[in-house]
């Protein structure tokens, strides 16, 4: 009896070893595929600020040079639209209003080049990622001048105009297609 109870305590001490070197090893597991996590991460996180500021580069070039400004704002909104995609599923890791900004300019920099599709589009993209709006320092919205600048053709926003919080700018030139449209 004495040499089984030997083997038994041998045999319970031997596997409680074992199960704490799996748990330790369980432990090195983990924190190595978190440190992987991490880097992966990071590198996202580098890739999305490249793209962001390649984006606006060609934003800058294009306005000091008038004439390939409309090819220079459709890669600049295709660069800057592209760069969300570099996030993956980790949107988190940017300040939503942040995201926000890069995705106007985006749009803004498709409706200067003329792009008026591709801006729709991404405009749709905006609605539908973001529940808030933009409102730019002169107090308008980024949304409802957006909104009115697609929707000029049509009938019934002509009347519309005083309500709608466009910049003067905007409210000005879509009263002045309005009024030329009709005269």
């Amino acid at each position: 009896m004495n040499i089984k109870f030997k083997n038994l305590i041998i045999i319970t001490l031997t596997s409680c070893s074992l199960i704490s070197c799996n748990i330790i090893s369980n432990n090195k597991n983990a924190r190595i595929e978190t440190s992987i996590q991490n880097v992966k991460i990071s590198n996202s996180l580098r890739s999305y600020n490249k793209c962001i500021d390649d984006g606006k580069s060609f934003d800058i070039l294009a306005a000091n040079k008038k004439e390939e400004a409309d090819v220079l704002l459709n890669k600049s909104a295709k660069i800057l639209s592209d760069c969300d995609v570099l996030l993956q599923n980790n949107h988190y890791m940017v300040n939503e209003i942040e995201r926000m900004k890069i995705a106007a300019l985006s749009i803004q920099n498709y409706l200067k080049a003329g792009n008026i599709i591709q801006a729709s589009i991404n405009f749709q993209k905006f609605q539908n990622n973001f529940n808030t709006d933009l409102i730019y320092k002169n107090g308008s919205s980024f949304s409802e001048n957006v909104e009115s600048i697609l929707n000029h053709n049509v009938s019934n926003i002509s009347g519309k105009f005083a309500l709608i919080n466009n910049s003067k700018a905007i409210r000005s030139e879509l009263n002045r297609i309005n009024y030329w449209s009709k005269n």
